[in-house]
């Protein structure tokens, strides 16, 4: 079925409307999330505001990587959009549910089949999880589970490969990926770089409710948070990403308290971070609107 202009626009402002409405849904479910940012110094509000940025463009890499597996790499401009869309959907809906919003953008614009961006994903989400598994022992006092835990993650891993890829064979679906060696060391090298960046953020916000911290120790954090993404059942993996961490605090050795305190920071400044890019996303679709009327007017 053919969409017409009129209807994309009206799903796109729709869309727009209902991020607006969960914005102000949220804020006022979670008014201590912001108010706790009143004792935060300006300065560090802002260099994290920036470190989203900054993993706004990493996530960016990410899903051109991802996507080069299917042969279907993004322009920049078009992948700035959805992964801005991505990312409030990830934040503000249950089950991570940006790939689905990517997913359709993909089958839609670029006729990437479902099933291999699906597949492509999942290559992805195990690098993203061997990785974490790594870097969750290998920086702290019980580094010699570092073995058995990556082992544990690349067995996993392979098996959830296995049953997707004999899932799509049943329905007889044809699986479209290059899985060559350079393109998978080039998502391996982006996903390296995305830990960097999470282990900066969270290292800040943890100094901030502890005092001082070694980066080690927040390296070893952002692993343990990074497991609570496979099983975010609430919108932003509220309360998983909590328990993942109290559950494994022997590890990164932060206690409850500073658990809480450094997710209320990361929150409450994320959510300054998204009020941004949906300002941008605004202005993006206003200027195409513009320079859609622009000939017409100038006729």
């Amino acid at each position: 079925m053919q969409v017409s202009k009129r209807q994309k626009t009206v799903a796109i402002y729709s869309f727009l409307a209902v991020i607006l409405g969960l914005f102000a849904y949220y804020i006022y479910g979670h008014q201590s999330v912001l108010s706790e940012l009143k004792h935060i110094s300006p300065w560090l509000i802002i260099v994290l505001v920036l470190g989203y940025g900054l993993m706004l463009v990493v996530l960016m890499a990410v899903y051109n990587a991802t996507l080069d597996l299917c042969g279907k790499p993004l322009k920049t401009k078009e992948n700035l959009i959805m992964s801005i869309y991505s990312t409030l959907t990830n934040f503000f809906m249950p089950l991570q549910s940006g790939i689905a919003v990517r997913a359709g953008y993909l089958k839609t614009k670029h006729k990437v089949a479902v099933s291999s961006y699906i597949m492509a994903s999942l290559v992805y989400f195990a690098i993203y999880a061997v990785l974490s598994s790594i870097i969750l022992f290998a920086t702290g006092k019980y580094f010699w589970l570092i073995l058995p835990g990556m082992a544990s993650a690349v067995l996993i891993s392979y098996l959830v490969l296995r049953l997707a890829s004999k899932h799509f064979a049943r329905r007889n679906v044809k699986i479209k990926l290059d899985l060559s060696r350079n393109k998978i060391a080039r998502l391996t090298l982006v996903v390296i770089v995305q830990l960097a960046v999470q282990s900066a953020i969270y290292f800040l916000e943890l100094r901030q409710v502890s005092g001082s911290t070694s980066l080690l120790r927040a390296i070893s954090y952002t692993g343990a948070a990074n497991f609570s993404l496979f099983v975010a059942l609430t919108p932003g993996a509220i309360g998983f990403r909590e328990a993942f961490l109290s559950i494994a605090h022997r590890l990164h050795g932060f206690s409850n308290a500073q658990i809480l305190g450094a997710n209320i920071i990361d929150r409450g400044v994320f959510l300054i971070f998204l009020g941004c890019i949906f300002i941008v996303m605004l202005a993006t679709h206003a200027q195409n609107r513009f320079s859609q009327t622009k000939p017409a007017i100038e006729q």
